[in-house]
């Protein structure tokens, strides 16, 4: 058998103004796979980049100070774990459950609970879920997709169970990107590409669903950046949204010249289908 690596996890935590001087060196070395974390109220973020291999965390360490921590051995598997809960039905059209139960009634997408958010077990991503499942019911099979956020890659897998042919998932955390990639493979669903990217960023191509679990701020600063990669008769799909930002986030959309077509609730969360105006 073959003798697994140790990975490792190399961070730092930084001011706005040394990650605006070394980013350019950053992205260089990272191949831009790294995370950089920030938490509301604090001057500092966290930057973080996933090295299959010690020397690359060393070098990392060597450009730029910071610490590296070894990974343990079965990390996936700890980050894989499946936690027992109730299948979550998409209509009859899809069933997502944490493990294989070997149950064979209708499709199935198996997302272990792991290290990326997006199991659906989270109410946002649930009414993300189901918003996909309604919206893409009468669309002919081979439509695109962008999933904007990707993290377990729940939503860009769910889409490919919808029809879509072009499925492209983004993310600025590498060890989300791990969890997706392996969550395809686990499905053994090809077609549906996941890549190190910033959603702020315009995308080549355009798509005809667009799906965003992030947070509001940040849904607010990519809108303008969505609409361009969006198809006229598109839908954009956005949650991630708590119900008191809902006003800020429904005058963004109008700014924009996006409206939205449908808004659901649960908990303290909200969900929208959002049209091009």
């Amino acid at each position: 058998m073959q003798k697994r690596l140790q990975n490792y996890i190399w961070q730092k935590a930084v001011t706005a103004s040394w990650l605006g001087a070394n980013e350019e060196l950053l992205h260089e070395q990272t191949k831009g796979s790294y995370a950089t974390i920030e938490r509301p109220g604090t001057s500092r973020a966290l930057l973080e980049a996933f090295c299959e291999t010690r020397p690359a965390a060393e070098g990392l360490k060597w450009s730029f100070g910071g610490s590296i921590r070894p990974l343990p051995s079965d990390w996936r598997e700890r980050f894989f774990a499946a936690h027992r809960t109730a299948p979550l039905k998409i209509g009859r059209r899809l069933i997502i459950a944490g493990e294989n139960t070997g149950d064979t009634a209708g499709p199935r997408l198996i997302i272990p609970a792991g290290v990326a958010f997006g199991t659906g077990e989270h109410a946002t991503t649930a009414m993300s879920l189901r918003l996909l499942g309604w919206v893409t019911r009468p669309l002919p099979c081979g439509w695109r997709m962008l999933d904007a956020g990707t993290g377990s890659g729940i939503l860009a897998l769910a889409g490919w169970h919808f029809g879509a042919r072009k499925v492209l998932g983004i993310d600025n955390d590498p060890m989300a990107l791990a969890t997706a990639k392996e969550n395809a493979r686990r499905n053994r669903i090809r077609g549906v590409t996941f890549v190190v990217g910033d959603v702020q960023k315009r995308i080549r191509g355009t798509f005809d669903v667009i799906t965003a679990n992030l947070y509001s701020e940040l849904l607010v600063s990519v809108l303008p950046t969505f609409r361009e990669s969006l198809v006229a008769e598109g839908s954009l799909i956005l949650s991630g949204v708590l119900r008191q930002q809902e006003r800020e986030l429904t005058a963004a959309l109008r700014a924009a010249e996006f409206r939205a077509a449908e808004i659901r609730r649960r908990g303290k969360w909200i969900a929208l289908l959002c049209v091009r105006r």
